[in-house]
């Protein structure tokens, strides 16, 4: 049955497992369009998403941990490793929504997109897809070094697209 993780819940994985990175502060909520895409399509699917709170539209999916990590970021991490093996890793990538000049935006993004990147180089079997509505800063200079990088994987633009793209990748299809 599908379900969703959020931060910083422990939770024991029996399905493939969508990680949805990408920028949560100043950026629209594309994390709840992402689940309700990804738990309509798919029954036997987990999601983990780092956007924190429960909302309505998706809190009968919400699964309940038996313990937590001492930082979302430690959470992160975990679930990003088994996503990658055991699933998928969603990147989106949308422009920015409201601006905060304390904070860059999509920094963190920024750092994983890279790291994936670089591991793809050096580790074919990754699972990760990487979408965006073509307004994130600097995203044809990421497309550019995808290219270079990791030329099997492109830039999906819209995110049912690149929901789709996850699934696939995560159910083996």
């Amino acid at each position: 049955m599908s379900g969703v993780i959020i931060p910083k819940s422990r939770v024991l994985i029996k399905y493939p497992l969508i990680f949805l990175a990408g920028p949560i502060r100043g950026a629209p909520n594309w994390q709840d369009e992402a689940i309700i895409r990804l738990i309509s399509m798919e029954k036997d699917i987990i999601v983990a998403s780092p956007r924190r709170g429960i909302r309505k539209n998706f809190s009968d999916y919400v699964i309940n941990g038996s313990g937590d990590f001492p930082r979302q970021r430690a959470w992160e991490r975990h679930y990003l490793d088994i996503a990658s093996q055991n699933g998928a890793i969603l990147f989106w990538l949308p422009g920015e929504s409201e601006h905060n000049c304390s904070k860059s935006y999509g920094a963190m993004t920024r750092i994983e997109l890279g790291q994936w990147m670089t591991r793809s180089r050096y580790e074919s079997n990754l699972r990760w897809c990487i979408g965006s509505d073509g307004k994130f800063s600097e995203i044809d200079t990421i497309s550019y070094d995808l290219g270079l990088d990791v030329p099997s994987k492109k830039i999906f633009g819209s995110l049912e697209e690149t929901c789709d793209e996850a699934l696939r990748l995560a159910l083996k299809r």
